[in-house]
């Protein structure tokens, strides 16, 4: 994973995480090996696992604070990791989660961490408080896969893989505001756009993209991002990441195991504008923008892990790699074997979609044999029957 917040930057993988400053090229980067910190006593009640932490150390989900000081992940031991970001990176607290994480985020004021799970359940830490445990705050009947919370802090928006987006008060969780339905696959992705115009960008297996008035439900535009792709119509864009910049100008989106990236941007009239598709060598890992409006994309390639997009007369293109952009990249290098192993693994949404099943041909194919194991079993008797009229006409 690839997270830029505030000047700050981390790329994880494994079990590794590579946190620094991008915006100073001689900076030196923390390493830090999630392996090997504590594993704290799992905290059994009635919405916790009694299974344990077991697993591997592989980090599931991360990301920073708005401000950039804090900076959070989740593995698969069912760890919680606090860092404090500034003005050096440190650890702070590793806490237990009743389930393995499916994604993270902050409240807008940095004081607590929403992280939602495969159960469905979303559950709020506190920051200030370091070492208490998680409060549940909400639940779905599905496996969640991604959480937002509005600018303004009032809403707490989830998405699963039963296709729905569910808005609900922060204050009284239970109390859902509204449903955004429209997508026919698991919802993927969420980002919650800046500004007051209280906009949502979510992206599902279904390989939409859509724009939302969160408050309201209501749709206001969608994309089909296969439109904009030069992939086989027969392919599937499930989206794996959605990031905008700062203002909220620029939108990037990646779809899994597709090799090349689209780039739009959400119009005054409130429209979504025709993707720019931008072919890469290969299926990107992740991506982010930072606070120049440059997109950064990392890669699985040990040449070129790291490379930058900048918009120029109305285009995206590539930008000359200066000492930041080498500086980083040589860390990425120097730790590669730590975060090389993750990045080939096989794709996570294979597993979310639906499995059609056609009922009506199953119960057609059994009839069918059901009566042909009755002819069988009609045709001797009848063969016999017909003997002994026969012997009685003698």
């Amino acid at each position: 994973m690839l997270r830029l917040r505030a000047g700050g930057l981390c790329v994880t993988g494994g079990s590794a995480l590579l946190g620094g400053n991008a915006g100073d090229p001689a900076a030196a980067l923390s390493v830090f090996d999630c392996s090997v910190f504590e594993k704290p006593v799992q905290l059994l009640g009635p919405d916790a696992s009694s299974e344990g932490p077991v697993g591997s150390d592989k980090i599931l989900a991360a990301v920073f604070s708005q401000s950039g000081e804090f900076f959070a992940l989740t593995d698969e031991r069912k760890r919680l990791v606090l860092f404090r970001t500034k003005p050096t990176w440190e650890k702070l607290s590793v806490r237990s989660v009743s389930r393995r994480c499916t994604a993270l985020t902050f409240s807008p004021c940095g004081q607590h961490i929403l992280a939602a799970d495969k159960s469905g359940d979303v559950f709020s830490f506190s920051v200030v408080r370091a070492q208490e445990e998680g409060c549940l705050e909400l639940g779905h009947l599905s496996m969640l896969l991604d959480v937002a919370v509005s600018p303004d802090g009032q809403h707490i928006i989830t998405c699963d893989r039963d296709e729905k987006i569910r808005v609900s008060r922060w204050d009284a969780p239970h109390e859902i505001s509204t449903f955004c339905l429209g997508h026919t696959e698991f919802v993927s992705q969420l980002l919650v756009l800046p500004g007051d115009n209280k906009l949502l960008l979510s992206g599902s297996g279904d390989g939409f993209l859509r724009l939302w008035h969160y408050e309201t439900g209501t749709e206001m535009d969608n994309w089909d991002l296969s439109r904009s792709s030069d992939s086989p119509e027969s392919r599937r864009f499930p989206v794996s990441r959605i990031s905008c910049c700062s203002k909220g100008q620029h939108v990037a989106v990646l779809c899994d195991s597709i090799p090349g990236m689209f780039l739009l941007s959400v119009s005054t009239w409130l429209r979504l504008t025709p993707p720019q598709y931008l072919a890469l060598s290969s299926p990107p890992v992740d991506l982010d923008f930072d606070e120049s409006t440059s997109v950064w994309v990392l890669h699985d390639d040990a040449e070129k892990p790291l490379v930058r997009y900048r918009q120029t007369d109305g285009r995206w293109q590539l930008v000359p790699e200066d000492d930041t952009v080498t500086n980083i990249s040589n860390a990425i290098r120097t730790n590669w074997d730590l975060l090389k192993g993750p990045w080939a693994a096989q794709s996570r949404f294979q597993g979310l979609y639906k499995v059609p099943c056609d009922n009506m041909a199953s119960y057609l194919r059994k009839k069918e044999a059901r009566i042909e194991v009755e002819k069988r079993k009609v045709a001797p008797e009848s063969h016999v029957s017909a003997s002994k009229a026969q012997k009685m006409e003698r």
